[in-house]
């Protein structure tokens, strides 16, 4: 279902850039029997009889052209989660960021329609500042071909190297989209070089918790739809106080006197030691 082997040159590249940008991940055989997936997971039919964790689009309630959004989807379908709990996916992130393993923190489902908007620039960790260490890695997964027309991924070249900033502004369907990011720039003197993740369905982008990104309206005739899996090192562990932002949602799954991240909510994808969550 996925193929990746992480070497010293894409390590190197992504090291460099904060992103790492490739043609070919996803099996495409398997492609069109996810997608058709998301009609159902954003009508509420869930194949697990679990909802999502956040679910910020229905059917019938919200506007058809604005970025649709599932996050933990994986607990309500099966073939989602075979994707976003994959071994290699977890391997891939860990190598890349230098960890000794990795596991799931959350995923995302996105439906970017025909005349879809935005979604604000920002930087992933900064909505994990509940967890310790404060840090991330995305694996953003499309399954139609993506580019610039259709409002694909956008990423702030260097970017990870500018330090973490905490979430602000509107996320969803901003006026201007890159209003938070020119303002940093400005402040600290940054230059902006942009580059767009333009690959075909089964391709994928990885990117550091810490680079700035983001996407445009989708102008094309066409949805653009991607799964998204978030990672954080397997050493991973709840913030003792910190409550703000995502925590709210996340902390839920928390122990009463422990700080250890649950299995069952946040499985370990891949450890050098061999260890993973059997999900």
């Amino acid at each position: 279902m996925i193929q990746i082997e992480i070497n010293k040159d894409l390590k190197k590249k992504f090291e460099d850039d904060g992103y790492l940008i490739l043609p070919q991940f996803l099996d495409t055989n398997k492609i069109d029997s996810i997608a058709d997936k998301f009609a159902n997971l954003f009508s509420g039919i869930f194949e697990t009889g679990i909802e999502p964790d956040e679910w910020n689009w229905k059917k019938g309630r919200d506007p058809n052209n604005i970025t649709r959004q599932i996050c933990n989807g994986w607990k309500s379908d099966s073939n989602i989660k075979k994707i976003v709990t994959h071994q290699l996916l977890g391997k891939a992130c860990a190598e890349l960021m230098g960890w000794t393993g990795s596991r799931l923190l959350q995923d995302n489902v996105l439906w970017k329609p025909p005349g879809g908007k935005t979604l604000a620039y920002h930087q992933d960790a900064a909505y994990d500042d509940w967890v310790i260490p404060q840090t991330m890695m995305t694996c953003w997964m499309p399954l139609d071909d993506v580019s610039q027309e259709k409002g694909t991924l956008e990423y702030v070249k260097g970017s990870h190297k500018w330090g973490l900033v905490p979430p602000n502004g509107q996320f969803h369907s901003p006026e201007n989209y890159k209003n938070e990011l020119e303002a940093f720039a400005k402040k600290n003197n940054k230059e902006i070089h942009i580059q767009y993740v333009e690959v075909p369905a089964g391709g994928v982008s990885f990117h550091h918790g810490q680079t700035w990104h983001g996407s445009g309206i989708n102008m094309s005739k066409d949805d653009r739809r991607a799964i998204v899996a978030h990672c954080v090192p397997s050493s991973a562990k709840f913030h003792p106080t910190n409550v703000g932002g995502t925590a709210r949602i996340y902390k839920k799954y928390k122990k009463i006197n422990s700080d250890e991240m649950d299995e069952s909510f946040f499985p370990i994808l891949w450890s050098k030691e061999g260890r993973r969550t059997n999900v």
